[in-house]
């Protein structure tokens, strides 16, 4: 199926697609004589005709109301009961790290008063989703590289009691820990004057939209970033349904398997913050291949196995652990497609800064909160450390008299930046590429080098025939295989703000020449000079 996530996919479509017929099998069985969802049963996930109220002294009622019903979320029953999904919350801080050792903390002031527990300093949520528990090392490691970034409160969160076997059931359980996670803020608030715009719920899976049910009964609560929020049951459902911008001052989202369910994707493609990333276009990541991740479970039976799961998935929270501990700023570009910011047509941030933000922690300095479901794009690496720089490179080709209309190849370049690094032997045409004399070609290509200004470059171009094509054969005698260039624009595209990333941005040529005649198979130099000229100014 093209996808790894092949053992879960199988679990997902028949939790998603199977309820119905299996319980129309049950001899007898009437929706109307479904059993108490608040215990397990041997039916789970089947509705009644009229569910009683979800209700608890503490956290109150939840209704299960026709508006729940959507034709992407067919089946809705009540949530488990509090005691069976059991959520816990770990506490972190620099001066008791205890990434092993778990100290609990509930919305009580003697609990609260024997940790480190600091309401002057801002509060980190990890937050866990479907099958998944509090106490994973992809949780404990992000509260650790969360620590070594800033001073904060981390708070793991585990429901690991509601949160299987069923998938249905485990989204019902979400609004029980949403609930959960509001009634500790909303006593931290009170209790200890906690700011609740210092509070950050970060949630994957199921755990984005657990955190879009927390904002909605916390006030002024500061940002919430869903890690490939799950699609299963909550994509196109109206917004108090799933994640959305409304749910805190700032969202964020990254998607990394947005593939629908059918296809074996667990997350969507849906924007649902204020910011969405969509890092390799937000499916299909990089080194989540069955060969690679087969080496994974030679290496590491446990991990490799979690990914053959869900490895495009779980992406999401390795990227936002990435982003606390690697210098790469992770800065992603606003294009109407991901084709097209491939093609380099999107290295702008624009005049106001709107058109980029960076992934991860960074997300919140956005300098457009107010916009909405705004669409960003970047690429990562298979393996950490995952990020890229992103490089703009835009050939400007001449159309002298000799020149053919256009010629076709191969161009490769070697880079020299003014920090001293160096990218030998870069392949920018992926393929034969057609250029048009007389035009602007443009290219993007990424690299795990900061070159910082491109202050010197060597092109070498190959014609190409293409054997299928007879129209581009080219005899020597006949027509002309070099290409001409007047100048080679590159832009780094991770210097920010936009400003920054024009006084990168250089313009190379042979000062002097007009143009300069690359012939097939040799190379031409080109070198930075304000004297250079380039098509667009």
């Amino acid at each position: 199926m093209g996808k790894s996530s092949v053992w879960l996919g199988v679990v997902m479509v028949v939790v998603v697609t199977g309820v119905a017929a299996r319980a129309a099998t049950i001899p007898g069985w009437r929706r109307s004589e479904a059993v108490n969802l608040n215990h397990r049963s041997v039916i789970p996930c089947i509705e009644s005709d009229d569910p009683e109220p979800w209700c608890d002294p503490v956290l109150g009622c939840l209704y299960l109301t026709d508006d729940w019903f959507h034709s992407n979320r067919p089946f809705n029953v009540m949530p488990n009961s509090r005691e069976h999904i059991n959520t816990r919350f770990m506490l972190h801080t620099r001066e008791k790290p205890a990434i092993h050792e778990d100290v609990f903390i509930t919305a009580n002031r003697s609990s609260v008063d024997n940790t480190t527990f600091d309401p002057n300093k801002p509060v980190k949520f990890i937050i866990h989703g479907f099958i998944d528990t509090g106490f994973l090392g992809w949780l404990r490691e992000m509260a650790e590289a969360l620590l070594a970034y800033g001073d904060y409160n981390v708070v793991r969160v585990d429901w690991g009691g509601g949160s299987l076997p069923m998938y249905c059931t485990a989204t019902a359980n979400t609004r029980v820990v949403g609930l959960e996670i509001a009634h500790l803020v909303n006593f931290l608030i009170d209790d200890y004057q906690l700011n609740p715009a210092s509070v950050h719920l970060i949630g994957h899976s199921l755990g984005a939209h657990t955190s879009g049910y927390a904002g909605e009964k916390i006030q002024g609560l500061g940002r919430i970033t869903g890690m490939d929020p799950a699609g299963p049951y909550f994509t196109g459902t109206p917004e108090f349904i799933r994640l959305d911008p409304s749910d805190a001052i700032f969202v964020d989202a990254i998607h990394t398997d947005s593939d629908p369910i059918y296809t074996l994707g667990y997350g969507t493609d849906q924007p649902m913050g204020n910011v969405d990333f969509y890092p390799n276009a937000g499916h299909d990541q990089p080194g989540c291949d069955p060969v690679s991740i087969g080496i994974d479970v030679i290496q590491d039976i446990g991990e490799g196995i979690r990914e053959l799961a869900a490895c495009s998935h779980g992406r999401s929270y390795k990227l936002f652990t990435d982003v606390l501990q690697q210098p790469c700023p992770y800065l992603a570009h606003e294009c109407v497609d991901y084709e097209s910011f491939e093609m380099g047509r999107c290295a702008s941030c624009g005049e106001d800064n709107s058109k980029c933000a960076y992934m991860g922690m960074r997300a919140v300095e956005y300098s457009s909160p107010q916009r909405e479901s705004v669409r960003l794009y970047l690429d990562t690496d298979a393996k950490s450390p995952y990020c890229y720089y992103h490089y703009q490179v835009i050939v400007d080709t001449s159309h002298p008299k000799e020149a053919e209309v256009f010629v076709q190849g191969h161009l490769d370049v070697t880079l020299y930046g003014d920090n001293g690094e160096l990218l030998e032997n870069l392949r920018l045409t992926k393929k034969h590429e057609r250029f048009e004399h007389g035009q602007l070609k443009y290219f993007m290509f990424k690299s795990h080098i900061d070159l910082s200004r491109v202050i010197r470059l060597v092109a070498k171009w190959r014609y190409d025939d293409s054997l299928t094509n007879p129209g581009s054969y080219c005899w020597a005698l006949l027509c002309n295989r070099s290409l001409y260039v007047r100048s080679i624009q590159v832009a780094p595209m991770d210097y920010y703000p936009e400003q920054n990333r024009l006084n990168h941005k250089h313009v190379l040529c042979q000062a002097g020449r007009e143009y300069i005649k690359i012939k097939s198979g040799t190379s031409e130099s080109l070198d930075y000079d304000e004297s250079c000229v380039f098509s667009i100014q």
